[in-house]
């Protein structure tokens, strides 16, 4: 494929410099230096695609101040090159910390259907915070991914049923909101119970949003933080997208509510989807693009693919348009290697005025199993593929080998945090 013209590679360059701006350390760390009477003592417990990076940012800040505490995420992010959205200068590991911090332990699960790894680290976080001393606090660090990677089912249901059942709800196309309720009544650690554990020490909750217009016992099913929402609600989204697992609804539970926790659980929101549609806009701004936001967007694929498409012929030479994007995709059976990013980038690539580029991106640096973190395509990269190919690929889920092929898709890797899709249309000055 011949090099792309540099305006299409600044809507990269500016989707990349916008996540390393808000690398997820420095966010806590500033948070951290604005508490105006920090705790003497604190107990971490960090979870999330972010852990790594908002446990660091605690540990520079308050890092005398940690007894110990638990980091639990998908995995390491490592330094790469030319990939999404990895800060340059970025380390792996958590060899920082060890100097600071000692009984400071680092677990991993999967995401984004629980393993036993998951159950583990959730049993390892309750017990930690039970034992936690008076007057000292539980500093929560919340991320996307949290919910997959913390998993305490109850008394009577087996991890492979409550895998069973986040995978049919993910596999119908539930939106996250409704799988999250179900979790947060479907377990012992979520829906503010990490919180209760800790009691009657408090909790300060620090939250890098993956869920748009998401409030904070969305995000990660709300281990730490309060959550208003009933068991009435989690018996109807069970039964909506799950049928064949009602029976579950019998061990669901109501979650801790405000009266019983009162103002011992804190939360502040560091970071959201929409925040980083907003940087992408000030970086492409800085570009020479007139760059604005959209209203962020949860909905079917194949619906946010047809918005673009109309979209995409209202732009004037020289205008962006950035959306923070979280589509529900109905998964069949059998599937290739796909993302929602990828796909929905496939399906609108034939249809893109001459002149229009669209960029699709994870900001977590993983798009489904795709092995990228999205796309970036114009009309012109359909040449290089028969239609009936990009059908097929479309109706099998299976994208990440058409954008490997065509040179459209964008490198994958941990970026170290999750503020959800990105996707941004950009019509060129001039033709080329």
């Amino acid at each position: 494929m011949s090099e792309r013209p540099a305006w299409v590679e600044s809507l990269r360059e500016a989707f990349d410099e916008a996540v390393a701006t808000l690398e997820a350390g420095g966010l806590v760390e500033q948070a951290l230096g604005e508490v105006e009477r920090p705790p003497e003592r604190v107990v971490l417990v960090a979870v999330g695609k972010a852990a790594v990076g908002m446990a660091r940012g605690a540990v520079r800040c308050w890092g005398d101040r940690i007894r110990g505490g638990l980091v639990i995420t998908t995995g390491v992010p490592e330094e790469r090159d030319g990939g999404v959205g990895v800060p340059r200068g970025a380390t792996g590991g958590l060899a920082a910390m060890a100097p600071r911090v000692s009984g400071l332990e680092v677990r991993t699960a999967a995401h984004p259907v629980p393993d036993d790894r998951s159950v583990a680290a959730a049993e390892e976080a309750l017990g930690l915070v039970r034992g936690m001393r008076p007057g000292e606090e539980l500093l929560a660090l919340v991320s996307g991914g949290a919910s997959s990677l913390l998993s305490a089912p109850p008394v009577g249901v087996s991890l492979q049923e409550k895998q069973a059942l986040v995978g049919a709800m993910l596999d119908a196309g539930a939106p996250i909101q409704e799988i999250n309720v179900v979790r947060r009544h479907l377990s012992r650690v979520k829906g503010g119970r990490l919180a209760a554990a800790a009691a009657p020490c408090g909790t300060r909750t620090l939250l890098m949003s993956d869920v748009i217009a998401g409030v904070p016992h969305d995000i990660g099913s709300g281990p730490s933080v309060l959550d208003p929402t009933s068991i009435d609600e989690a018996r109807a989204a069970l039964r909506r997208w799950a049928p064949r697992h009602a029976q579950l609804t019998a061990f669901l539970s109501e979650s801790p509510k405000p009266a019983e926790l009162g103002e011992m659980s804190r939360c502040q929101v560091l970071a959201n989807p929409e925040t980083l549609a907003e940087r992408v806009a000030e970086m492409l701004r800085r570009r020479g693009w007139r760059a604005k936001t959209s209203s962020a967007e949860v909905g079917d694929a194949e619906a946010v693919a047809a918005r673009r498409i109309e979209r995409a012929r209202e732009l004037t030479p020289g205008e962006a348009l950035v959306i923070a994007c979280e589509p529900t995709v109905k998964l069949p059976e059998r599937r290739g290697a796909g993302g929602r990013a990828g796909w929905i980038a496939l399906r609108v690539m034939r249809a893109l005025p001459a002149d229009v580029a669209l960029l699709c991106a994870a900001s977590d640096g993983v798009d489904g199993s795709s092995g990228g973190a999205g796309a970036l395509v114009r009309s012109a990269d359909a040449a290089g593929i028969a239609d009936e190919s990009i059908t097929a690929a479309l109706r099998s889920f299976d994208d990440g080998p058409v954008h490997r092929a065509l040179g459209t898709r964008l490198a994958g890797g941990a970026t170290g945090h999750n503020l959800t899709d990105v996707h941004v249309l950009a019509r060129a000055l001039t033709r080329g």
